[in-house]
């Protein structure tokens, strides 16, 4: 797989984080029931941090917004070091939902990037 098409950067994490367009990847530190809909230039993504005895893990939608050559994923990482990546977007207009695996905890790291397919 191809790098990145940026660096990342860094959203502090609030109750709902709606982050506006960027060239890069979004990162964002999402706890119990909060919500997040970042977008680059060619993708948007939306997830829910989900929480149950103990355990959390993320699930929403990624969206391949450009004919750009790339495709669109969200990756999440948990404290403990676990690693998930959600299915690929592409072409443009391919939307795929996603569910991750349970971690034990109650945060998770995540956050939509675009590479080159």
């Amino acid at each position: 797989m191809a790098a990145a098409s940026a660096a990342l950067v860094a959203v502090a994490p609030t109750a709902s984080a709606d982050a506006t367009e960027s060239s890069g990847p979004i990162t964002v530190l999402g706890t119990c029931g909060q919500t997040f809909a970042p977008s680059t230039s060619g993708a948007k993504a939306y997830w829910e941090v989900q929480c149950s005895s103990g355990r959390v893990r993320i699930s929403g939608w990624v969206e391949d917004t450009a004919s750009d050559g790339q495709c669109a994923k969200v990756k999440a990482i948990w404290p403990n070091g676990n690693t998930y990546f959600s299915p690929a977007a592409c072409p443009k207009g391919n939307r795929k939902s996603f569910t991750s695996q349970y971690n034990s905890g109650n945060s998770v790291n995540a956050y939509l990037y675009e590479y080159d397919v």
